[in-house]
């Protein structure tokens, strides 16, 4: 394990980067950017407590998107073969059951996100147009 501090805007890790390590977030804000997001604007914000880089270090995969300091933050960065040794001290059926979540996450990760609709804005459209 290993201490770090990240400047605000700093790149953690990059989608496609090898999966080398999880981090546990002391303080301060990470956003999570998925490869289809091209804004300034995170999909995901994580904080204080909070654990990212996993699935990769699970699943044995690249990165799945990209890892930007929102703030100045503290980490602990825990390597591949530190993980994978805790894990390997958990009851088996534990570690079958992440890995099992981490594939389904990566499933849903694929698939297109689905598009809203607000019926009620539809109806109103329609009712306005037969006037």
């Amino acid at each position: 394990m290993k201490k770090i501090v990240a400047k605000k805007n700093q790149l953690i890790f990059e989608a496609g980067d090898k999966a080398d390590s999880v981090y546990l977030i002391l303080s301060g804000e990470i956003g999570i950017f998925l490869p289809t997001n091209k804004t300034d604007r995170p999909n995901f914000i994580l904080g204080d407590n909070e654990i990212f880089g996993e699935m990769g270090v699970i699943d044995q995969s690249l990165r799945a998107g990209r890892a930007t300091a929102l703030t100045e933050v503290d980490l602990i960065k825990i390597s591949q073969d530190e993980f994978n040794d805790r894990l390997a001290e958990s009851d088996p059926f534990i570690t079958g059951l992440v890995r099992v979540l981490v594939a389904r996450i990566r499933d849903l990760l694929k698939k297109p996100l689905p598009i809203e609709t607000n019926k009620d804005s539809a109806e109103e459209t329609n009712q306005d147009s037969d006037s």
